[in-house]
């Protein structure tokens, strides 16, 4: 089976090394080849069986009128998780992808999340054996927004943070912070729905005034805490608020 590939990106090397160690004739079309050698680049689709795009979300729609009249009967694939494309099948791989190629037997572990009625991500990419998930199309945009929390905030958030214990602690991220975080995933395996820890589970007042006070120059951190207390313990008020003093 022969697999074209537009977009060299993450998503795109990850999985154009994923097809060819399935067995797949793989080949990976670039932003430039596509736009400065088309008559080439359709000569190629026509030579393929399935055509793929790992391009950003809200390029899908150009992207498949401009191509449609060459992938003609073929089966056209995309990678968004929000995004629902008349005409082409959505499969969207639920990982944070690394810049070089990830390994197949890694690869192979990834979940793929699926339109409900989409053939499955196997029969479409002969020879996968991923873990899938089928979701209804209404309840797409909400999956996403699931992983973009979850995944993308998180990683925001620990981005953030890093820079403040490199430069106002002389910390090396790499070193302190990383295996802190893999703890957090750990536990997160133990109890998915209760892995919690910290002040905030504790419920420890004076512990979270002390860190919201030590963030007072950093307020953006502070807001993202703020919106984390308004979320975990909605009912946290600084005891100079209530008139009590906390025992």
């Amino acid at each position: 089976m022969r697999l074209i590939i537009f977009g060299s990106g993450r998503v795109g090397l990850s999985l154009a090394h994923y097809g060819r160690s399935l067995g797949l004739e793989t080949d990976i079309v670039t932003r430039a080849e596509a736009q400065n050698r088309a008559p080439d680049v359709r000569a190629r689709i026509e030579r393929s069986d399935l055509v793929a795009a790992a391009i950003p979300d809200d390029f899908l729609p150009t992207w498949f009128a401009n191509w449609k009249s060459a992938i003609g009967g073929r089966p056209a694939i995309h990678f968004s998780g929000a995004r629902v494309i008349d005409g082409m099948l959505g499969y969207h791989p639920l990982y944070s992808f690394p810049k070089a190629p990830l390994a197949p037997e890694i690869m192979a572990g990834v979940a793929i999340v699926r339109e409900r009625g989409t053939p499955t991500f196997a029969r479409t990419f002969p020879g996968a054996r991923n873990p899938e998930l089928e979701v209804e199309a209404a309840d797409r945009a909400l999956y996403h927004a699931l992983a973009v929390l979850s995944g993308n905030f998180a990683a925001h958030l620990w981005n953030e943070t890093a820079k403040v214990f490199a430069d106002r602690l002389g910390a090396p991220p790499d070193v302190f912070m990383a295996h802190y975080f893999a703890g957090v995933v750990e536990r997160f395996r133990e109890s998915p729905f209760d892995s919690l820890t910290g002040p905030v589970a504790r419920q420890d007042a004076a512990t979270i005034e002390a860190n919201l006070a030590a963030l007072s120059d950093a307020p953006a951190l502070a807001a993202l805490y703020r919106a984390f207390l308004e979320s975990a313990w909605p009912t946290f008020r600084p005891a100079g608020e209530i008139g009590v003093e906390r025992p």
